[in-house]
């Protein structure tokens, strides 16, 4: 429950932000003043366990992505649906002055199937899909067909507002809550033939220039120069508390834990990084992953590494969605977190597997029964070509959404993956470091 204590003030600093005047996109948003404040929280806590350089070092940001205003409606028959739940995916393009008055399409779930015979171009069209469900590519697809506003529906019980990455389209794309988007279909269900809804939208977006990141350092001195290196990204959406105030939590867990020790008897000394993070997508994103992949700060920061811990989503409740024999249009919450996904330094470290398996064994976090296949996702993406890399994360239904609370962080689920970071760490103490490193990966092919 200590670690807990770090995600709810996390959390804090985003409602803080909310209540200055973001009530709709808000959240530790890169190159804002939430962003800053976390930058300063974490720099605190570091000075607190009396680590060493510790330091925030500000990075310059290339024109960030707000969307300042939106409204959306949805009319027919007399009756009007607003939809309060609807979010732009980021970087969305603006809407044009004065917004747009359209007919709306139902796409179901935006399938070639679902389209056939229906004409897109001009319209707005609104297409449903649901974590679990096969992607269709439902938003390209519509883009591609000449729709000129994109609604997609998370069918998840409930209205959570939900926060996508870039679409990637011409036209802006929307997400949209369940419980709206189950009252745009109806609505349109419920018209004559021949008789059409109607969307009216407004999207005002600003890409705001001279804005600042951060990156945080904290160091505890080993006993020898070689490193490891653990690192967790800042940033997130709304309370952003599974993503990602938990791995920070960890993050800081582990420099409270380690810096207690004498250091004689770490073995390696540790740098832990407050990283910007990632949900800037796009150009200029990830400055921070950026400036550590640099050749020249690569070289001098990495060159006697023995591990890297990416503390990403450590922690997150397990949720079921309309479960079989219990009534109501819920998500049913467990008692207990989430399997997660996991990479461990790749096929060339088999020792590093077997430790880290181990430790997440031993210590009770349950894991997907294989690796991940590809290249691990979030922060250690940036990392693992050149640093034995280990990283669990999990997604689930909460991810990006406003009602990803510190209530969805199970305080056991936090407390038992950063004792196996813990575990994975001394073990990997006990080797020299030819055991772990290898040399630099090739950047995969996509």
């Amino acid at each position: 429950k200590h670690l807990h204590q770090y995600v709810e003030e996390q959390a804090a600093i985003s409602r803080r932000y909310r209540d200055q005047g973001h009530p709709k996109f808000w959240g530790r948003i890169i190159g804002t003043s939430a962003d800053a404040e976390s930058a300063e929280w974490l720099a605190n806590k570091f000075k607190s366990f009396a680590m060493s350089d510790v330091r925030i070092q500000p990075l310059d940001l290339s024109p960030q992505w707000f969307p300042q205003k939106w409204e959306v409606t949805v009319t027919g028959g007399g009756k009007t649906v607003r939809l309060d739940s609807a979010q732009p995916d980021y970087r969305a393009a603006a809407l044009p002055p004065g917004g747009i008055d359209v007919e709306a399409v139902y796409g179901g779930l935006g399938s070639a199937a679902d389209l056939v015979g229906k004409d897109l171009k001009g319209k707005a069209v609104f297409t449903y899909t649901m974590l679990g469900t096969h992607s269709e590519d439902a938003v390209k697809r519509a883009d591609e067909n000449g729709a000129v506003a994109i609604f997609e529906v998370d069918m998840l019980p409930g209205n959570m507002r939900y926060q996508a990455y870039p679409s990637n389209t011409k036209a802006p794309g929307f997400t949209v809550g369940s419980d709206d988007g189950l009252a745009v279909r109806d609505l349109i269900a419920s018209l004559p033939p021949g008789q059409a809804a109607h969307v009216k939208a407004t999207l005002d977006v600003q890409m705001v220039p001279n804005l600042k990141t951060a990156l945080v350092w904290g160091t505890l001195p080993g006993a020898t120069d070689e490193t490891i290196y653990i690192v967790a990204h800042r940033d997130g959406w709304f309370e952003a508390s599974g993503d990602n105030a938990s791995g920070v939590a960890a993050m800081v867990g582990l420099a409270e834990y380690y810096a207690r020790m004498p250091q004689a008897e770490r073995r390696r000394t540790m740098v832990f990084i407050g990283l910007d993070g990632h949900h800037n997508t796009g150009p200029g994103s990830a400055v921070g992953g950026v400036w550590l992949n640099d050749p020249a700060n690569k070289a001098k920061l990495f060159a006697k590494t023995a591990l890297s811990i990416n503390c990403e989503h450590p922690s997150t409740i397990q949720t079921y969605v309309r479960p079989r024999y219990l009534a109501g249009d819920v998500v049913h919450w467990s008692n207990m977190y989430t399997a997660q996904q996991w990479y461990v330094g790749g096929p060339s470290r088999p020792e590093l597997t077997a430790i880290a398996v181990k430790a997440f064994k031993d210590f009770g976090v349950p894991l997907l029964t294989e690796p991940n296949p590809r290249p691990p996702a979030g922060d250690l993406g940036r990392l693992y070509r050149f640093t034995p890399g280990v990283a669990t994360s999990e997604f689930f239904h909460y991810f990006h959404t406003d009602r990803e609370t510190p209530e969805t962080v199970p305080w056991t689920g936090l407390q038992a993956t950063t004792r196996a970071y813990a575990k994975i760490i001394d073990e990997v103490n006990k080797q020299p470091l030819s055991t772990f490193q290898r040399p630099e990966e090739p950047v995969p092919t996509r």
